[in-house]
């Protein structure tokens, strides 16, 4: 089975490298990904952190639309407690009417940062969690063209193609029910939390509400995935990633990408050493013999032939090989 694919690219930094390297591998990755069959592009969105070199998904989304022709470019995502729902829409517009279906928002609840990143990010102000929904409808009435908040107030460009996708970014069952209920697009952070993953799949798919605003459902997976000659070696080769995730679930500002032997050196005999390798065997580890088959495993069990692939690696050739294995056996 041939499958969608897609890249989620961090822009990660790693300990040899620095912001501007990993911005100019990300250009790369773009590049090579246009010319090999990937289906689409996402930039992710992080504040304050030394482990990824940018915090604009939306400005590299445009460089990037503007280096290709083909792939679909976009956000995964905006994370939308920092921006008003206005902006968005206008920034979703400009770039839906310049690149008519290429674009694709994707939309998420995480604040991108820790405290004081979202604290700077909202002017010092405290967030208001329960907005969320209210501005994704706000956002959807403004690309819609349709009378909000404002009853006389356009977001510009007018009168588009087409509507750009959108994607809503979650984990759980809540996210999953909210995609349905505004007929969009949902995206499953499976390397987040894969438990219970195929019960919010199905809640989304079974709730999907046709008349919102797309007519048909859009159900997306993203895993994270490191492949190499060996089983050892790539599982080796995800260790940097794996620690970046777990430095993210206990709350600590992720670092840039240590070598394999330095994550070693960190978690091995510590309290953290159980979660650690609990976090490493929940990723796609394979070979480019088994990729394919691995990967159209979960495209069968979620029931989507959409893969969105996250691959974080110390070593740049490694994250490329990764990509390349797994869209040269796409077959």
């Amino acid at each position: 089975m041939k499958l969608k694919l897609g890249i989620l690219d961090q822009s990660p930094t790693s300990m040899s490298g620095n912001a501007l390297s990993a911005l100019t591998h990300s250009i790369n990755l773009a590049l090579m990904a246009e010319e090999t069959g990937f289906h689409s592009l996402m930039y992710a969105e992080h504040h304050g952190v030394e482990a990824y070199g940018s915090s604009s998904p939306e400005l590299l989304a445009a460089i990037i639309l503007s280096k290709t022709k083909r792939i679909k470019v976009g956000t995964a995502g905006i994370m939308m407690r920092n921006y008003s729902a206005y902006k968005i829409a206008e920034w979703t517009k400009l770039l839906g009417s310049i690149y008519p279906g290429r674009f694709i928002l994707g939309l998420g609840k995480a604040p991108g940062g820790l405290k004081d990143a979202v604290m700077a990010l909202n002017n010092h102000k405290p967030v208001v969690l329960s907005s969320m929904e209210t501005k994704l409808e706000e956002i959807i009435r403004f690309l819609k063209e349709e009378k909000g908040v404002y009853e006389n107030l356009i977001a510009q460009p007018t009168h588009l193609e087409q509507l750009p996708e959108i994607f809503w970014l979650g984990s759980g069952i809540t996210s999953a029910s909210e995609a349905a209920k505004h007929g969009i697009g949902y995206s499953f952070a499976a390397f987040m939390n894969s438990e219970n993953g195929t019960e919010n799949t199905e809640a989304y798919l079974q709730q999907f509400d046709l008349t919102q605003y797309t007519s048909s459902s859009s159900l997306q997976v993203a895993v994270a995935v490191s492949v190499a000659e060996t089983i050892e070696k790539a599982r080796r080769n995800a260790y940097g990633m794996a620690y970046q995730f777990l430095q993210s679930r206990q709350l600590v500002s992720p670092e840039a990408l240590f070598p394999p032997e330095m994550v070693e050196q960190k978690v091995l005999g510590t309290q953290d050493e159980k979660e650690f390798f609990s976090i490493l065997d929940r990723m796609i580890i394979e070979t480019p013999q088994s990729v394919s088959v691995r990967l159209e495993h979960i495209a069968e069990q979620y029931g989507t032939d959409d893969i969105l692939v996250l691959s974080n690696m110390y070593r740049e050739e490694d994250r490329i090989n990764t990509y390349q294995s797994i869209i040269k056996n796409n077959t």
